[in-house]
């Protein structure tokens, strides 16, 4: 819980400094892929905010997420357990969602978005839920690893 804190108030700056929200709606055509040698493991978990106060948050849960799927942009790499998505009400938690879904990370780092939060939609496809950006992967070999180049 020590490790945790520090987080969340990285995520509050981070979300201060953004002017866009990272929360879309994009439908994203998926190719199944089965790679055991790509995962991304969070010992902790991660939470993001959309802003300051926060209104929406999202929470990846710790646990080895597995690659199962690629576009040509990203490799998506599915949750050990469901995503969850809470809303805000004065600072004070609302609401709370769990969705089936993941991480996607791109495959080039020139990316706008280089990283994302997904789930799964009712046709079976993924669908970009939460945008993360360079903050993102400023946090890697801090708050989550992956074991790929």
């Amino acid at each position: 819980m020590k490790k945790l804190i520090p987080l969340l108030l990285l995520s509050f700056t981070f979300s201060g400094c953004v002017t866009l929200s990272p929360i879309t709606d994009e439908k994203r055509d998926v190719s199944e892929v089965v790679d055991s040698s790509k995962s991304v493991t969070i010992p902790e978990g991660m939470v993001f905010f959309d802003s300051r106060p926060a209104v929406q948050g999202i929470r990846f849960p710790e646990g080895v997420y597995t690659l199962e799927g690629e576009d040509e942009e990203y490799f998506y790499f599915r949750s050990p357990n469901p995503i969850e998505f809470r809303t805000f009400d004065r600072g004070i938690p609302a609401s709370e969602e769990k969705k089936i879904g993941g991480l996607m990370l791109g495959k080039s780092l020139l990316k706008m978005v280089p990283a994302g939060g997904y789930i799964d939609d009712e046709a079976g496809q993924k669908k970009l839920v939460w945008k993360l950006g360079k903050e993102f992967l400023s946090l890697e070999g801090k708050y989550w690893e992956r074991n790929y180049k």
